[in-house]
């Protein structure tokens, strides 16, 4: 095991309503939640994480859908397992590699061993400063 690229795992702010892309900031409401122009909450991500990783990219493919042609990378994370992402879903994480934003798919304890995590995740596209 070689985990030699540090990686920013991130968590969408509870509270937040989806893991979906929200419009930038315009305001808050009365009791001080970030709200969008049309008064629906806006998702926060909070890094959690900052562990050393393994990576390993399991090829892009492409496909299609809509007349149009659509590629997806896939990407393998290794990290010591920490106690700090327990309970969590993969929906609600996102990976921060090269200033580039993957959303995770699954989390693997290998059988439960709290020795290693395997986490997998898509490229979401856009950098870093997305929301």
């Amino acid at each position: 095991m070689a985990y030699n690229k540090k990686i920013e795992i991130q968590v969408l702010k509870e509270g937040s309503a989806t893991g979906t892309a929200a419009p930038v900031n315009s305001g808050r409401d009365s009791i001080g939640n970030d709200r969008d122009d049309i008064g629906n909450d806006i998702g926060v991500w909070e890094t959690v994480l900052n562990p050393w990783a393994e990576i390993n990219c399991t090829g892009g493919r492409e496909y299609y859908a809509a007349a149009q042609v659509n590629a997806q990378d896939d990407m393998v994370f290794k990290i010591r397992y920490s106690r700090k992402l327990k309970g969590r879903k993969a929906p609600e994480l996102r990976i921060i590699y090269d200033g580039l934003t993957y959303d995770v798919k699954h989390i693997d304890d290998f059988m439960e061993q709290h020795r290693e995590l395997v986490i997998r995740a898509e490229y979401r596209g856009g950098g870093a400063g997305d929301v």
